[in-house]
């Protein structure tokens, strides 16, 4: 079985310490195998919030892979540092490479940054996949036959129902380059609500989406903080959804999937239990 921690947006500059600080003891108790951070680390990228969210960071279980979002660009009041350095202190912070990849014993991790500093639309939050950034992504995908393959980027994919805001685009191209390569699990994040789908029917490879809830922000759309626990068992996963509530994480929900020649389904969490007994 392999193991994933999913955390998304924990906006230091517009956090919770208590509910951060919930959130690192559940961790612990998790044993994952990789942690996943999915983008907007801080509000700003002021420097005061990095330092926070480097000292969250690093207690975070390892193997971990983090990746930046929107917020973790300077704002437009620092109009030099956002249109030509905008990764400069995220970099400085975390590591030269804002496009990580991991791999271990059956799985890969790929990622892709959707962050942008400018463009020509009204949102400029919403997530943008260049051409060379497709292409790269496209490279990483490559290869690693027969194992568990993983997309992490920061902007969604789907969007909950009566949602106004958009999603990544060009969903399309990614759909497609998601279905060439078979990819079994997209994480994202950026709306702070929890969201757990398949998504690529039309292109004839379903994939499953874990979009997760902020983990420690302030800055909260109807639900509260939360995470998922990803647990990948052959060709049945089982995802719990953990939210905070009180002064703890608890998991109220687990949503279960299940792999078959076009791709992941949503099933029955007995479907799995039968399976084993039959076995």
């Amino acid at each position: 079985m392999i193991r994933i921690l999913h955390l998304s947006d924990p906006h230091f500059g517009a956090s919770d310490p208590l509910v951060a600080s919930a959130f690192l003891a559940e961790a612990e108790t998790l044993a994952p195998d990789v942690t996943i951070l999915s983008g907007d680390l801080t509000m700003r990228a002021r420097r005061a919030e990095l330092a926070e969210a480097k000292a969250f960071v690093e207690r975070l279980p390892r193997p971990r892979l983090i990746i930046p979002g929107n917020h973790d660009i300077p704002a437009l009041n620092q109009p030099f540092h956002r249109f030509f350095a905008p990764f400069k202190r995220y970099r400085q912070t975390f590591g030269a490479n804002i496009e990580p990849i991991h791999t271990a014993p059956g799985l890969h991790v790929a990622t892709v940054n959707s962050a942008k500093p400018f463009g020509l639309h009204a949102d400029w939050s919403v997530g943008r996949l260049t051409h060379d950034g497709l292409y790269r992504l496209d490279q990483r995908l490559s290869g690693a036959p027969g194992t568990f393959r993983v997309l992490t980027l920061h902007h969604p994919l789907l969007a909950p129902v009566g949602h106004r805001r958009d999603v990544v685009q060009p969903l399309d191209d990614l759909l497609e380059l998601l279905a060439k390569h078979r990819v079994d699990l997209v994480l994202c994040g950026h709306f702070h609500q929890s969201h757990l789908a398949t998504i690529g029917q039309k292109q004839g490879w379903q994939c499953i989406v874990s979009q997760a809830a902020t983990v420690c922000s302030t800055r909260l759309q109807g639900e509260s903080q939360g995470f998922h626990l990803i647990r990948v068992m052959d060709d049945f996963i089982e995802i719990d959804r953990h939210v905070f509530h009180g002064d703890a994480f608890e998991s109220d929900a687990t949503f279960a999937f299940t792999r078959g020649e076009s791709g992941w389904t949503s099933a029955d969490l007995a479907t799995r239990h039968e399976t084993n007994r039959i076995a």
